[in-house]
């Protein structure tokens, strides 16, 4: 395999892939190395452990929400709908567009408790995709209640993320999608 020059960023994103297909546990170096197109000293260049590598992806992709995604929920010239629309309809995409499950749902589910090093991470994914959610639904909501719709929304979009996959059928993230929505009246 011909030694390529790469970027720290199409390595996280080549091994979210593989992530997101195996999971944290079945992902070996080698498996990402591969995917990578590099020798597997190669990625010990850039990444020196698999924890680390994953650590970074996940410190990526929360970036990557709480520039592009996240902010949606912020732009007042889109009426409360808009916005509700638009930013979930980009989450379904990103959960949906590529093989595997959610990654960060997956990687919760695999590693809270287990690797610590994770979880502030996750975490902080979480809280703000639940701030944007609340920011919405407050617009129609009093904050408790807004509160708690934009966790019930997170978690019926996980479940559906679970079930489109197990049966591939796109229609539960669909109606959780509809769902959502008709929360916000």
């Amino acid at each position: 395999m011909p030694i390529q020059k790469v970027t720290k960023e199409e390595i996280l994103l080549k091994s979210s892939d593989v992530f997101r297909t195996k999971g944290y546990h079945n992902t070996s170096m080698q498996d990402l190395a591969q995917n990578c197109g590099l020798l597997k000293g190669s990625l010990y260049h850039y990444f020196p452990s698999k924890e680390m590598l994953m650590k970074d992806l996940l410190v990526w992709i929360y970036n990557y929400l709480k520039e592009r995604v996240f902010p949606i929920a912020q732009d007042t010239s889109l009426t409360p709908e808009e916005r509700m629309g638009k930013l979930l309809k980009k989450m379904g995409r990103l959960l949906l567009e590529k093989e595997g499950g959610c990654l960060i749902g997956n990687t919760t589910l695999e590693t809270v408790g287990v690797i610590p090093e994770f979880h502030e991470v996750l975490k902080n994914i979480m809280n703000e995709w639940t701030t944007a959610l609340k920011e919405i639904f407050m617009t129609q909501k009093d904050p408790e209640t807004a509160f708690k719709l934009a966790q019930l929304t997170i978690m019926e979009f996980e479940g559906a993320v679970m079930f489109s996959k197990l049966y591939g059928d796109k229609q539960y993230l669909y109606d959780a999608f509809n769902r959502s929505m008709l929360k916000l009246k």
